[in-house]
């Protein structure tokens, strides 16, 4: 049983773990905050709760600790750490809190909440290291249905099995579908272009773009060669509807086009694996952004996707790429004769300004030139300019739906969509 199987009963809560050791951590090197027994909840897929009570192993110091956090709470190092001993002598890291401190009575009680919760198992070794990561997919969300279609190979006895392996960056990712618990799984070898510490939080960031959904994965494990395995519980924020319209995954021939789809991921993996961006990858922040922003008002969701869209063309259409007729011999002679010029300095360095970047590429340019390769089109183009050239300036958006002012959101959605496939696409060429 591979070791990740261990957590299946925490995939969903209410699950509790009694711990009859519990400790709060403080800085490396010092007395912990206090030492005790509890419980630690999982309430949710979206939230993990303690309880412990217990006593400071040095009353000054764990005071003082308390103190240090409340009076300098930007320093994360005063933040404190839980770890814990279950029933079974499994030891459990709960990471970083603040806990709520009730010293009345005979024992201290503290109570608090954490982002995720690890701890460390032991199997074979393998002599290769390598991680996967489990996703929680909704039952009521097409994304289901997509995982039950595509997700299917030959198991070699004349029947199908729901596993599919594909190439990205020459290394196989597997894929596995669990109809019944609904549980996405995605897998690969540890190699130099998808190291096991980075693949498994990369192994998401594809799937947020396909969807239009925060989806993070919900059990991981990361594997070393001999044996050992680091082992999560993480925090899998909910799939809502409201975001629906920014998922990248979407047409008429969605629901049978298995071959697009993974193509599609393999592009967005080794976009963000190349770059190795610490966190998520600066395109998939703008996703994350556009799918929070369908929360908000229509102003927001349009600054945000007209934000967004400028970041993208500019990964496309770098800033300083030059146009195809620029003469910069004739800008090198202009800049000499204005810099010549006796008159006032304020002037002087605006006309600079404007002639030094007279044959630079613009983000309206370039949006243009890829509408003409076919990234896009002249109508998104239109509407992206209307929208930036208001709601960056401060002109509110109609909080109303209106025909007019929905084609101009969906019109922006398809050109961050139809960017978001060239950058994968021109991933994928190298």
């Amino acid at each position: 049983m591979s070791q990740i199987d261990r957590l299946n009963p925490y995939l969903q809560g209410p699950v509790t773990i009694r711990a009859p050791k519990m400790t709060l951590l403080a800085r490396d090197f010092e007395p912990p905050l206090a030492e005790g027994e509890g419980e630690f909840e999982i309430v949710s897929e979206r939230e993990f709760r303690y309880r412990m009570t217990g006593l400071p192993v040095d009353m000054k110091h764990s005071l003082q600790a308390l103190n240090w956090e409340r009076d300098e709470s930007y320093d994360p190092l005063n933040r404190f750490r839980l770890v814990m001993t279950d029933a079974d002598g499994t030891e459990w890291m709960g990471g970083w809190t603040v806990p709520d401190v009730d010293p009345d009575g005979d024992q201290w009680v503290l109570q608090g909440t954490v982002q995720s919760l690890s701890a460390v198992g032991q199997g074979p070794a393998t002599g290769e290291g390598s991680a996967e990561a489990r996703f929680l997919i909704p039952r009521n969300h097409t994304a289901s249905i997509f995982f039950r279609r595509f997700v299917q190979s030959d198991d070699g006895k004349g029947g199908l099995q729901a596993i599919r392996t594909i190439e990205a960056l020459g290394v196989p990712v597997r894929f596995a579908f669990d109809s019944e618990t609904n549980v996405l799984s995605i897998s690969a070898g540890s190699s130099t272009a998808l190291p096991a510490h980075n693949a498994e939080n990369w192994f998401g960031e594809p799937l947020r773009f396909l969807f239009g959904q925060l989806v993070f994965p919900r059990l991981v494990e990361r594997r070393f060669p001999d044996g050992r395995s680091m082992l999560w519980v993480r925090q899998s924020p909910a799939w809502t509807a409201d975001s629906t319209w920014a998922a990248l995954w979407n047409g008429d021939d969605h629901f049978t086009n298995d071959g697009d789809f993974f193509a599609l991921y393999a592009g967005l993996l080794t976009l963000i694996a190349r770059d190795a961006e610490w966190g998520s990858h600066t395109i998939t922040t703008f996703y994350e952004e556009v799918i929070l922003s369908a929360q908000g008002s229509r102003w927001v969701m349009a600054l945000t996707l007209a934000s967004s869209i400028e970041g993208l063309a500019r990964r496309l259409v770098p800033e300083g790429t030059l146009r195809t007729d620029a003469d910069q011999a004739a800008i090198g002679s202009l800049v000499a004769h204005i810099e010549e010029w006796q008159g006032g300095s304020r002037i002087r360095d605006a006309a600079l300004s404007a002639v030094k970047r007279a044959d630079g590429i613009s983000v309206q340019r370039a949006l243009y030139m890829l509408a003409d390769q076919g990234v896009g089109t002249g109508a998104h183009v239109k509407s992206w300019i209307k929208i930036r050239n208001s709601v960056m300036h401060g002109k509110l958006v109609s909080p109303y739906s209106s025909k007019e002012d929905d084609q101009i959101i969906l019109d922006l959605a398809d050109l961050l969509r139809a960017l978001t496939r060239e950058a994968a696409r021109c991933a994928l060429a190298g």
